[in-house]
């Protein structure tokens, strides 16, 4: 360096080692430029907190297993049963239609189990059982060799309290309870009913009341005397 001189370099260290070398009139922009660079040099960044995950939503009681969410009108297929598109039919008659005994998939298999079927009959039995539904056994008025299994869903279970119509089975379970008018459920025994429901195909594993060929109204979706 010559003599009557002195440098106007500076070092400006930064974050992790870094370093540079300027002019004074320079030192304010390095200085920036450090902390703006201070991510690459190796800085330390800041620590972000992840968001927590909600809770997932309740998705009710577990109830049944077998074929449960068709059962329950809650299967992939569901929103394409047209609950106002209602055929009427005797007791006789449906049990006439396409036997299948076997035990399904789990989703809607059975050109049958996209339709809403209404039919009057004698009620014969009465069963509130371990998966949560009534079973109400309904024998044809005329022909008492045919009769058929329909279901009420309890919507506190799985499977219904996910259904695209979980307004209509809840609908259907205050109708449950005016038929009932404070009696018991095994007062409907001998007395006739008015009943709506999904066409569902159960395996025949002797339930009380099966129709010849092993179609029930599952869920049901109208009731009354």
């Amino acid at each position: 360096m010559e003599p009557g001189f002195r440098s106007l370099d500076t070092s400006v260290a930064g974050p992790a080692g870094c370093v540079c070398i300027v002019g004074r009139s320079l030192r304010a922009a390095c200085c920036t430029w450090l902390i703006l660079t201070s991510w690459a040099c190796g800085g330390p960044s800041t620590p972000t907190t992840p968001a927590p995950t909600p809770p997932a939503p309740n998705p009710g009681l577990s109830c049944g297993v077998e074929r449960w969410f068709v059962k329950t009108l809650a299967d992939q297929d569901a929103g394409t049963v047209n609950l106002s598109d209602v055929t009427a039919v005797s007791i006789h008659d449906l049990n006439a239609l396409p036997s299948h005994c076997e035990a399904g998939p789990d989703r809607r298999s059975f050109p049958e189990e996209f339709r809403v079927f209404e039919i009057s009959g004698r009620v014969i039995f009465v069963a509130h059982e371990d998966d949560r539904d009534y079973h109400l056994a309904v024998e044809d008025p005329i022909d008492s060799t045919s009769s058929v299994v329909t279901e009420l869903a309890d919507t506190m279970c799985a499977g219904a309290v996910m259904s695209p119509h979980l307004a209509a089975l809840r609908s259907v379970e205050g109708m449950f309870v005016s038929v009932l008018n404070g009696a018991s459920p095994t007062s409907l025994v001998g007395t006739m009913v008015r009943i709506r429901g999904v066409g569902f195909y159960d395996f025949d594993h002797n339930q009380r009341g099966r129709s010849k060929n092993c179609i029930e109204l599952h869920p049901i979706v109208f009731i009354s005397r």
